[in-house]
């Protein structure tokens, strides 16, 4: 399922994504989360910290939706619904950078120290749009 031209825009821009997982138990858990999206691979791209319940989560295979709304115009959003296709520390800390800069306009992200990141790439499998 590719994401529509017209709402890619969501995830280019500066929009909070909410990211619903699913705990071991079965039950839900949702973050706001900074989001990206590579278009030529049409994948969502998110970056987390290890040890963060989100992160045990996301395992290559667990399924997860996103709803992301427009900043400017809340009535307006994609819904997401697709599987993680990856996990990966390599190219974590450039990733997060690179959201700095996107949502804060910061060069480096105010890494904690001893902090972790993790580069998580979600294939989407279906999508629902209103706006």
């Amino acid at each position: 399922m590719v994401i529509p031209e017209e709402y890619q825009d969501l995830l280019l821009g500066k929009n909070i994504a909410h990211v619903a997982t699913i705990n071991p138990d079965g039950s839900p858990q949702v973050t706001p989360m900074w989001v990206d999206y590579n278009k030529q691979k049409n994948e969502i791209l998110v970056n987390t910290a290890t040890g963060r319940k989100k992160a045990r989560n996301m395992k290559i295979g667990s399924k997860v939706a996103l709803s992301i709304p427009d900043s400017s115009n809340p009535y307006r959003y994609i819904g997401i619904q697709g599987e993680i296709t990856e996990v990966t520390q390599e190219g974590a800390l450039e990733h997060i950078d690179s959201l700095a800069m996107k949502y804060m306009g910061k060069e480096k992200y105010p890494l904690p120290e001893g902090e972790i990141r993790m580069l998580i790439k979600i294939k989407p499998d279906f999508t629902h749009t209103i706006g």
